[in-house]
């Protein structure tokens, strides 16, 4: 029963957008297979979707033939079947559905309902009425759209004096349903014709009804799929046979029953309808929904269309149709028929005329091109004549001057008549700069010449009387017909060799000074541009080798937190650990930051951004650190879109920077963090943002010298930070095409602001996040085969000792060899693999994995502990499904098997009441003990709990303990026993409270 429809043109199953890769459609049609409507809609659907980026076998139809399958037996058989085919961890599961007709949708709902709850539901040409209590809500239904109203307009338009109107129905469920809807259409017409519907009849009396009707009557085919005596019918197919039966014209609803004794009517076409369908499924795949679920979609709209024969048949008057209306089989008038014939003939007329004025134009630019010619010599002549340098014409073939003009006569010594009769070698002096010989130096300067090239040498020319002056020549080739010309130009430069000659000795020593100071800038430049590249790429390779060991520290320490036997001195020996490893992570991030920007290896990382939020997020997140310096903070929005496409990571850095700046810089006043959008056209937005403070202000020497990496302001609160934040900032806005800008007054304060062009995105729906620490697998989705592939054993280890707990069945590998030989004795659900290890490495594992054909293709997960973005394009694109950093948070990790094994592990809830261990009491803390923390520990303290960044909250804890090592401990205690609300509100209480 199962029938797979391929397209003619066969698509490669990775052709279409990564996001559709691996998506399923079931599609139920509600009748049996063989139906020409039905397979024109299926056909059509079938090849919108592969164009949309499917793979024909992604796209499978099911023909349920309900009209027939009355059987209980049958019909239960046929649910199991499809429950098992399509059933979650079936490996066939759909995500998404497409109901056709309304028996389609009444079978999901009611019989396939674990099918209707897994996957969105689009249900096409249904009733569009309430569905059932307990339905599935990501329904969307398109009521079918046939166009009784209109067909009977133009019915009664075109034949006016009709008096009775015949309509042929069934007596099937949907039949009756299309019975309802003529009747609701037929309502405008009671009383003005007669209406008669034919479901009482036998197929065969409906046959002889329609063959006998009065010559005022006409017949309207609707779907008979059943009749009263229980007999089947393809509508599409008895259409046809009562068009042709019928004396009188046949009017019918669909565009497959045009041209075979249909007159026409309000046609729904099939396949336009079918790609609108296949329109919003691919934008349901894509996450795109077309409105909140439940609703009505939009449906097909049906169009005028007649068959030409058949108006003639009738003689219809078609100035009473629609003027849109579309008529087939409509044979060529005169002018279509000859019209290539005419078009022909009179652009031959036109060219004649175009050449004949051509001629006539070209005519009279040749008398004017010759007037010109005569003046334009008579001009040559005088600027050859008054011409500073001396002109001589040499002709080749003849090896003479043939022309000369005054300056040369002049410059030479010598007549007219006398220079027309010498050549070159008669000119030259024996002995040239070159030192070459004469005879071979002309020779070669006349064929570069003739070969088209300019000659711009100096030379020796000798006068009449024998004196020689140094001169500069130029050669070049004149453009005449059946003649070679060459034409030179020579300049006496005696004067320039004297004054070079004169400054020579100056050179001499300047040159000299010049070396020296050159050699030694040469030497410190190179050696500065070597120590630039050295850092950079030793800070790159370095990342490997230092996050490397971090990943042991941080995931092992993480790990050993859960534990239940350790007692609470160890606990809180470990969680230093943890903390400093994370205050070690942090600071080697940094570095690497300034190391990627310097290196031009920083890349964007765009998504959909909520700008409201984003800013919300900020100044929360420097709020406390304002509150308690008594400074105000606001915020100025205007006309700010739902959601934008930019970097959100580099925005909020970027503006955390210039706020804690404006902070730090301030003593009283405000700080206010502003942001204008602005259409800009073409679906973007223009972003204006500034942070504007009423501190001291930056000195004009300062201003140009802030961005500058490690450099500060000259003032005690500048000391504070590192010098990066202001350098790091504004390469992060130059990657996302602004610049980052300051105006201050000494006194008044200063104001940082930007601007940026980011598309806007269309609103859509946030995915629910999903809280809380992993603590299992549910019971069905355990033992799960993954393969552990890395030559760094503690590496192993540690996943092994996250994994193994939850369910799953671990193999490990210390290299790509040894991973081979595993993959090819046995089948796993998930490779997990380093990228660096000697002999193969991860990304030559990937690319060997992805070209065996004919083994079982796992998913697969590159491991790297390198810093830069780009190379996590290459893992994918050697065939990687995933691709983890090291350090591997464990959340990052959960969340990827969660999405590459499509796996539901179970949380606790992060934000719930603190579960402790038996026995154990929370931990209270005084108030009086607030005052213990400097503003800033406790501002920042306070934002890294809000946030659950629990690595900023350790980092903070790492420094507190040097001077308060039990209240450190204490609140770290908190922080492992997940008592985040307690803790923010003794953080946010008010110190005088604690005060005696």
């Amino acid at each position: 029963m199962l029938l797979l429809l391929a397209c003619a043109c066969v698509h490669a199953a990775d052709s279409g957008p990564a996001s559709l890769a691996g998506k399923r459609v079931l599609f139920l049609s509600s009748y049996d297979y063989g139906r020409a409507g039905v397979e024109s809609y299926t056909r059509t659907y079938m090849r919108a979707m592969m164009d949309g980026g499917l793979a024909s076998e992604d796209v499978v139809v099911e023909f349920l033939n309900l009209n027939t399958l009355s059987e209980p037996v049958l019909r239960a058989k046929m649910r199991e079947l499809l429950l098992l085919r399509y059933s979650e961890g079936s490996g066939h599961q759909a995500d998404l559905i497409v109901a056709m007709q309304q028996p389609a949708l009444d079978y999901l709902l009611a019989e396939l309902a674990p099918l209707a709850h897994a996957a969105p539901v689009l249900a096409i040409n249904s009733a569009g009425e309430p569905l059932p209590a307990g339905s599935p809500a990501a329904i969307w239904q398109q009521k079918a759209n046939v166009d009784f109203a209109g067909t009977l307009a133009q019915a009664m338009a075109l034949f006016p004096q009709t008096r009775e109107i015949v309509m042929a129905v069934g007596v099937s469920a949907a039949d009756q349903a299309l019975k309802r809807r003529m009747q609701q259409a037929a309502q405008a017409w009671q009383g003005k014709v007669a209406l008669r519907y034919l479901d009482g009849l036998t197929l065969a009396q409906m046959r002889e009804t329609v063959a006998h009707l009065p010559p005022d009557a006409l017949l309207v085919t609707g779907n008979v799929n059943r009749d009263v005596a229980g007999s089947l019918a393809t509508p599409v197919r008895f259409a046809t046979q009562l068009a042709r039966l019928a004396n009188v014209p046949a009017f019918g609803l669909y565009d497959s029953n045009l041209g075979q004794g249909i007159l026409g009517g309000s046609i729904l076409d099939i396949e336009d309808a079918a790609q609108q369908v296949a329109r919003m499924s691919l934008d349901l795949l894509a996450g795109q929904a077309p409105g909140a679920p439940g609703r009505l979609l939009p449906p097909a709209h049906p169009v005028p269309m007649y068959d030409w024969r058949q108006i003639e048949r009738w003689d219809a008057d078609i100035s009473r149709l629609p003027p849109h209306a579309v008529f087939l089989n409509r044979p060529l008038n005169v002018w279509q028929e000859h019209r290539a014939v005419v078009m022909v003939v009179g652009g031959v007329f036109m060219i004649m005329a175009c050449l004949l004025s051509a001629l006539l134009l070209q005519q009279r630019r040749l008398r004017r091109a010759e007037s010109e010619a005569r003046e334009s010599e008579q001009r040559f002549r005088i600027l050859v004549e008054h011409a500073p340098e001396a002109i001589l014409v040499y002709d080749v073939d003849l090896d003479l001057f043939v022309d000369a003009n005054s300056s040369a006569q002049q410059m030479l010594g010598m007549s007219r008549e006398r220079l027309l009769a010498c050549g070159p070698f008669d000119l030259y002096s024996s002995e040239q700069p070159d030192k070459l010989p004469l005879g071979l130096m002309v020779e070669e300067h006349l064929r570069l010449v003739m070969l088209g090239e300019t000659i711009h040498v100096e030379r020796h020319i000798r006068r009449a009387d024998g004196s020689v002056f140094p001169a500069e020549v130029r050669m070049v080739r004149l453009p005449m017909d059946g003649r070679r010309l060459v034409r030179g130009g020579i300049v006496d430069i005696s004067a320039r060799k004297r004054g070079e000659q004169e400054l020579l000795g100056y050179r001499d020593h300047l040159e000299e000074l010049v070396q020296q100071r050159t050699a030694a800038l040469s030497v410190a430049v190179t050696e500065a541009q070597s120590a630039n590249r050295a850092k950079s790429v030793f800070l790159a390779n370095m990342s490997h080798e230092l996050r490397t060991p971090l990943n042991s520290v941080i995931g092992f320490s993480q790990m050993m937190a859960d534990s239940t036997s350790m007692f609470e001195e160890e606990k809180h020996n470990l969680a230093i650990i943890n903390r400093a490893g994370h205050h070690l992570l942090s600071l080697i991030n940094d570095i690497l930051e300034l190391s990627k920007i310097e290196a031009g290896r920083m890349q964007l990382q765009a998504s959909p951004v909520d700008l409201n939020g984003l800013l919300d997020e900020v100044i929360e997140m420097v709020r406390m650190r304002a509150r308690g310096r008594g400074i105000a903070l606001c915020v100025e929005r205007a006309h700010v879109p739902p959601l934008v496409r930019l970097d959100g990571a580099k925005l909020r850095q970027v503006l955390l920077n210039l706020l804690s700046n404006a902070l730090k810089f301030i003593e009283q006043g405000s700080v206010t963090l502003s942001l204008d959008c602005q259409p800009a056209g073409d679906g973007q937005v223009l972003l204006a943002f500034a942070v504007r403070d009423t501190g001291t202000g930056i000195a004009d020497a300062d201003l140009e010298r802030i961005f500058e990496p490690f450099v500060q302001a000259d003032s005690a609160a500048a000391q504070a930070g590192t010098g990066l934040g202001l350098s790091i900032s504004r390469e992060f806005v130059r990657l996302m095409q602004g610049q980052l800008q300051v105006e201050s007054t000494v006194g008044q304060g200063s104001v940082f602001h930007f601007s940026l062009r980011v598309p806007e995105v269309l609103a859509q729906t946030a995915l629910p996040m999903r809280p809380g620490r992993v603590c299992c697998l549910p019971p069905a989705q355990r033992g799960r085969a993954v393969l552990l592939v890395d030559d760094d054993g503690n590496c192993r280890k540690l996943l092994a000792g996250l994994l193994a707990p939850l369910g799953f069945v671990l193999q490990q590998a210390s290299g790509g060899a040894e991973a081979q030989a595993l993959l090819a004795a046995q089948r796993f659900d998930l490779v997990l693999t380093d990228w660096r290890m000697p002999g193969m490495d991860g990304l030559q594992l990937a690319r060997w994995l992805r070209g065996q054909a004919g083994m079982a293709q796992p998913r697969l997960a590159i491991m790297t502990a390198s810093a830069f973005e780009e190379e996590k394009q290459e893992a994918l694109a050697a065939g990687a499904d995933a691709f983890l950093r090291k350090p591997i948070e464990q959340e990052h990790l959960f969340a990827m098997l969660e999405q590459q094994l499509g796996l539901r592990f179970l949380r606790e809830e992060a934000c719930a009441a603190p579960v402790l261990a038996p026995g154990a009491e929370p931990l209270a803390l005084a108030p009086g003990e607030l005052a213990l923390l400097a503003p800033g520990e406790r501002a920042a303290l306070f934002e890294a709990v809000s946030a659950l960044d629990l690595r900023r909250s350790a980092i903070v804890l790492a420094s507190l303990a040097t001077r308060w090592p039990q209240l450190a401990a204490r609140l770290a205690a908190m922080l492992e026993q997940h008592q985040y609300r307690q803790m923010c509100q003794w953080l946010a209480q008010d110190t005088d409270q604690g005060q005696p």
